[in-house]
């Protein structure tokens, strides 16, 4: 396993900085686990379980994990929801992943803020990275929801990103270090599960190197991303710098993000054009471009080729206002 976890802590951490674990006593990140409590960062390790209140082994796992941090001597903190309840009451809309996903993470960055930090470590895997591109390209994403696994992530660690989980389980299981495993993760009429168990495996019939050349092909997405992100980024950088500089416009009493002339913007390729959209939506509405359509973009494209000198047009948190040359967002 090309693993070295002690250089993994020292890359992102300091000596005396609290590391925060996600660990739902699976194999992936009970791995994590038992590889940091080796290291010289073991005494800051504080490991974290969220029960959803979903299966009866969780609460067994709780006690498991509650024990184990006794006996090793890391420290525990436990959260929980009845997750089915709060989405029946509070988001019928929602599936329940969703609502465990949101509930779980706001439960993490709860801890972050106790102990003072601002990362937390993730077991996903490269498998997981794999399973995550396909099941996000079924769904219709875009280029960011290929890529939406990497080392780090925001506020999020993976150091397991590139190791196969076939390998974490073979460590595991000739060390005989325990972990527990969730059935439900079995359960193929859960879509994702049934990508994971029906469907993926078939590419290793086609191609025994599948996951490696995904993993390449995930990473050449992830430099396409970053040059994309640079034009968006130079473009409203430059467009700012030159309003500022023209001194027309009164934008001291708006509280807005940004702005960018008209002409300029209409001279890009579609492309990029659809990609300042998107980065503009993804900016209003708390870093994220859930409910933005192909549609919606090309709505907002036609807006800001339309000839009204002065409308608005808004999506969701976001609000394109239309001042003769300009657009203010």
């Amino acid at each position: 396993m090309n693993l070295d976890i002690n250089k993994f802590l020292e890359k992102y951490y300091k000596e005396n900085e609290p590391i925060i674990l996600a660990c739902s006593t699976g194999p992936d990140s009970m791995f994590l686990l038992y590889e940091i409590i080796k290291t010289k960062y073991a005494k800051n390790l504080v490991v974290c379980y969220f029960n959803h209140k979903l299966r009866k082994e969780a609460d067994d796992e709780e006690v498991f994990l509650e024990k184990l941090g006794e006996k090793i001597g890391f420290k525990v903190e436990i959260g929980s929801a009845k997750i089915k309840e709060i989405r029946d009451n509070f988001y019928p809309s929602l599936g329940l992943e969703e609502v465990a996903r949101e509930k779980r993470y706001a439960f993490l960055n709860a801890i972050l803020n106790i102990y003072n930090t601002d990362k937390v470590i993730t077991g996903h895997h490269l498998d997981d990275k794999i399973e995550t591109f396909f099941f996000n390209l079924v769904r219709g994403t875009k280029l960011t929801g290929l890529i939406n696994m990497t080392e780090k992530s925001g506020n999020i660690l993976r150091p397991l990103i590139n190791t196969e989980k076939k390998e974490i389980l073979n460590y595991l299981d000739e060390n005989k270090l325990e972990y527990k495993i969730d059935e439900s993760n079995f359960d193929t009429d859960i879509s994702r599960n049934k990508l994971r168990h029906d469907i993926i495996p078939q590419f290793e019939k086609i191609n025994g190197n599948y996951k490696s050349n995904i993993s390449n092909l995930i990473s050449h997405f992830e430099e396409i991303k970053e040059f994309l992100d640079k034009q968006v980024n130079d473009f409203l950088y430059e467009q700012g710098i030159l309003i500022f500089n023209s001194g027309k416009y009164k934008i001291n009493t708006l509280e807005i993000n940004g702005y960018f002339y008209i002409n300029d913007f209409i001279k890009l390729s579609s492309l990029l054009q659809k990609e300042i959209v998107r980065h503009i939506y993804y900016i209003s509405n708390n870093n994220s471009t859930i409910g933005l359509s192909e549609a919606n973009i090309a709505e907002v494209i036609k807006f800001i080729n339309g000839k009204n000198n002065k409308t608005i047009k808004e999506i969701k948190e976001m609000k394109l206002k239309k001042e003769n040359t300009i657009i203010i967002f």
